[in-house]
């Protein structure tokens, strides 16, 4: 899945302008620990709110946790897999 592309424009978080999408998303680690301040994740979440390319990382990040929390093994789609198995017997068969 190709990285989407972060924008160049600065926002206001935390009281500190010019901060980047990638300052912003630095910011992940304390928010979802709660250790963001009330002011600062609510700027967070007005950047959210208007920024497509931050949401689809913040998106991505929850889905992730959803998935480990869960402890369960995922059942790949059946094609997927297939394609996986074909892709790896090949790459192995090359390194010999």
């Amino acid at each position: 899945m190709p990285t989407p592309k972060k924008s160049k424009t600065t926002h206001t978080i935390g009281g500190k302008h010019g901060a980047t999408c990638d300052e912003l998303l630095a910011l992940l680690n304390e928010y979802v620990d709660g250790g963001v301040d009330i002011k600062a994740c609510k700027e967070l979440e007005t950047h959210l709110a208007g920024c497509n390319p931050c949401r689809v990382v913040v998106d991505n990040i929850r889905k992730t946790i959803t998935l480990y929390r869960k402890d369960k093994p995922c059942e790949l789609p059946v094609q997927f897999r297939d394609r996986l198995h074909e892709t790896l017997r090949k790459r192995w068969k090359k390194k010999g």
